[in-house]
């Protein structure tokens, strides 16, 4: 995916130096935090970029629910949503059915013809592949850049020192923590903390606390992009390890240098809106001005 990533980068970057010229302000969650992890997974499954931005509108009112804390009318939302949702992607899999192409969707289609997917789990997998593949990105594009906004030392060295990259992207995951929480159940009983846990019991495990845990960061508030502690657990771990990680490191490792060497100037342009969905970090809005 890396060409891919670097060209639809290239792309959205182009497109900021057109809006923001003449120091116009501009919402990043709505030019870049939502329409590069779209355009990357709709390039991933093969679907038509603009089809891809129709349908980020629908899994995002869909997913809104997930949390458990929403209001009838949401709910109505969400289902109308995943309905249809639902009917665009059975199209494309007839589709693809009838006329494969080199693309993930294809790919995904023939292991249903295999007898490795049934239809449903073909349908749950192509959903959950789609909204999972801009969620993450989509809360650390936005939450990023305020955290360099908040540390400005270090997006100064990040612009002076481009071999850092590798290292403060995983900082950036680690202290943004997309992803704040994990569901659980517990498969026997088990002792934590002095806590006695019975079996079948869903534990929710909070990741953004772990990535600030002082036993394994010193000092964990503090933003270093040269942080070199050990994993953190932005992706989860184990079995249930977010198997889009590479992908978002990747999207991560391109997209931050290219903004902040593009725009040596960031800043702040209003109160950015807090996404209100529980177990996401993220923002709605991210407005800003942007100096060459």
């Amino acid at each position: 995916m890396q060409p891919a990533v670097e060209r639809l980068t290239a792309g959205l970057i182009d497109g900021l130096i057109e809006r923001s010229d003449g120091g116009e302000v501009v919402d990043l969650v709505d030019l870049l935090a939502v329409p590069f992890p779209v355009a990357v997974i709709s390039d991933m499954l093969g679907l038509p970029y603009e089809d891809g931005k129709h349908l980020w509108k629908l899994a995002d009112d869909w997913s809104h629910v997930f949390s458990g804390l929403y209001t009838e009318e949401d709910l109505t939302r969400a289902d109308a949503s995943a309905e249809e949702l639902a009917a665009y992607f059975r199209e494309v899999i007839k589709d693809r059915r009838a006329t494969p192409r080199d693309d993930l969707m294809s790919s995904l289609v023939q292991e249903a013809t295999n007898g490795r997917l049934d239809e449903d789990e073909l349908m749950a997998l192509i959903l959950f592949l789609f909204t999972a593949g801009f969620a993450a990105t989509t809360n650390l594009v936005a939450t990023g850049v305020l955290a360099l906004l908040d540390h400005p030392d270090e997006l100064n060295r990040w612009r002076a020192d481009k071999s850092i990259t590798p290292s403060a992207v995983e900082e950036l995951l680690r202290h943004t923590t997309h992803t704040t929480a994990a569901s659980r159940v517990t498969t026997r009983p088990v002792t934590i903390g002095g806590a006695e846990i019975p079996e079948g019991v869903l534990v929710l495990t909070l990741l953004a606390a772990a990535n600030r845990d002082p036993a394994r960061f010193p000092d964990p508030h503090r933003l270093d992009l040269t942080r070199d502690n050990g994993a953190h657990l932005s992706f989860s771990a184990g079995a249930h390890y977010c198997f889009g990680g590479s992908l978002a490191r990747i999207e991560g490792a391109e997209l931050f240098p290219k903004l902040i060497d593009t725009f040596p100037k960031i800043e702040p342009a209003g109160t950015p809106e807090r996404r209100a969905v529980m177990g996401l970090t993220g923002y709605t809005t991210l407005p800003v001005t942007l100096g060459r």
